[in-house]
């Protein structure tokens, strides 16, 4: 009999579940905290029925670019989506309606906790097939807290201070958390959203001056949690980023253009003249008429299925040209940023260039943000509450244990793209233990073109770990 223990349950962890090769008598064990709800993770969570928020973080990209099988599931359920979604706020089926009207459900940006619904179906469907192959599913709603080898097997501690002993390990805990800039403050400062989100929600109905840092897809997380609970007329949402500009919506055309078809002709000898070119090429589709939404379509699949290396071979440069290939495709949510752009037309919203250096508490109790503006000019700004959406910044860290695998040279973090750098076939230094989430940056001898965040690519590299071609 095997045992294998996969550690984690969001997405990367579910689809190394699903995927794993075992069979009659062999035993799988899937350990996290959030286990009964396996593929969730944060990305995908699910809130109280009650919870005004519960349905608002929308994903970033329209469904057809996301998931074509999840494009008819959805519109499969469409009234009971669209019955779930009535009365919210913000009225997300208002927005969505010309697109309803036009029979194109694929063009919506879904609320990302009723995509994690067509995972779950999923997931639960693949572990079924385990179970009537005759594997043992075991999960374990813990933590865990250490790893070693222990002779030919692995032993993991668990927080309620037991052990598991495994003859294989997958680590699948997630990405960096978010670069500590709220630390030590406590409420009302919070270093995620995520977690927080009854007590950001309490603090926004008093409709006091809220700010969120960083201008990324999580800042409209928050925008729509604070409009959920927030009459728009007492809302007041602040931004401070490093670059002053929101993201670009993946808004597709209708009717529906093609993909952008990629024109870069590798090899290239060092990043810049392969962002230079690739600069070009998307230059020459955006004016042709792509968008971000045919940009997206057209060089994701492409860039992941050939690898960074395939046209940088160098893989030193193909590493420098890594951390910036992805912000030439930086994205959000086309609801989310309209409403933003309303309401910063109505005074309630507004966006700030600056670096954040410090968060503090004023005499009064109030959180004052202190950043510096592009000129050098030092600022501060005032906040009843402080929400970190920044990002790992330039020194990530991971969970516990993933931060104590790193400092004992077991899993490797390029000092380039700040990613964790695996096998061909996802293994890391130790035998036996394998490592999947969104913080891959090489796999094998490829140099990944951006962070596998995409659901399509964290099921593909797990398939493929497990032997699959799908």
């Amino acid at each position: 009999m095997t045992h294998h223990a996969i550690i984690g349950d969001g997405l990367s962890a579910a689809e190394l579940a699903v995927s794993a090769p075992l069979g009659r008598g062999d035993r799988l064990t899937v350990i996290g905290p959030a286990v009964a709800r396996l593929g969730r993770g944060l990305a995908y969570a699910d809130h109280p029925a009650d919870a005004p928020w519960r349905f608002a973080w929308l994903l970033n990209s329209p469904a057809y670019l996301i998931d074509e099988a999840f494009v008819d599931w959805a519109a499969a359920r469409w009234d009971d989506i669209a019955a779930r979604m009535a009365g919210r706020r913000p009225d997300w089926l208002a927005a969505a309606a010309p697109h309803v009207a036009r029979d194109d459900i694929a063009a919506l940006f879904l609320p990302r906790a009723i995509f994690g619904d067509y995972l779950r179906a999923r997931i639960e469907a693949g572990l079924a097939r385990l179970d009537e192959a005759g594997v043992e599913i075991v999960r374990l709603p813990a933590k865990v807290t250490g790893l070693r080898r222990d002779g030919p097997a692995f032993r993991l501690s668990l927080s309620d201070g037991t052990t598991v002993a495994a003859d294989s390990v997958d680590l699948a805990t997630g990405g960096p958390v978010n670069q500590p800039l709220c630390a030590g403050l406590g409420a009302p400062a919070f270093e995620t959203p995520y977690g927080n989100e009854a007590a950001i929600a309490g603090l926004a109905r008093n409709g006091g001056p809220i700010v969120c840092i960083g201008g990324n897809a999580a800042m409209l997380d928050v925008l729509r949690l604070v409009q959920s609970v927030t009459e728009e007329s007492r809302l007041a949402f602040s931004v401070i980023s490093q670059t002053g500009h929101l993201p670009e919506p993946t808004a597709p055309h209708h009717p529906r253009r093609p993909a952008a078809a990629p024109g870069l002709a590798p090899p290239y000898r060092t990043a810049e003249t392969f962002l230079a070119a690739l600069d070009a090429d998307i230059a020459r589709c955006r004016a042709g008429g792509d968008r971000m939404a045919e940009l997206q379509g057209g060089f994701y699949g492409w860039l992941f299925r050939e690898r960074l290396t395939s046209f940088v071979p160098d893989r030193d440069e193909a590493r420098r040209a890594a951390t910036r290939v992805e912000r030439r495709f930086f994205r959000g949510t086309r609801d989310s940023i309209r409403d933003f752009d309303r309401l910063a037309a109505a005074g309630r919203t507004r966006m700030v260039a600056g670096q954040v250096s410090a968060v503090r508490r004023a005499g009064d109790g109030t959180l004052v943000v202190a950043y510096t503006t592009p000129d050098g000019t030092a600022a501060q700004m005032a906040a009843a509450a402080v929400v970190n959406t920044a990002g790992p910044g330039p020194a990530p860290r991971f969970d516990p244990l993933t931060n104590d695998l790193i400092d004992d040279g077991i899993l490797e973090a390029c000092p380039v793209t700040k990613g964790i750098r695996v096998g061909p076939g996802l293994e890391t230094a130790l035998p036996g233990l394998r490592y999947l989430s969104p913080a891959l940056s090489e796999i094998g001898d490829g140099v990944l073109p951006m962070r596998p965040y995409s659901a399509e690519q964290l099921r593909l590299y797990a398939f493929a770990a497990n032997g699959y071609d799908d």
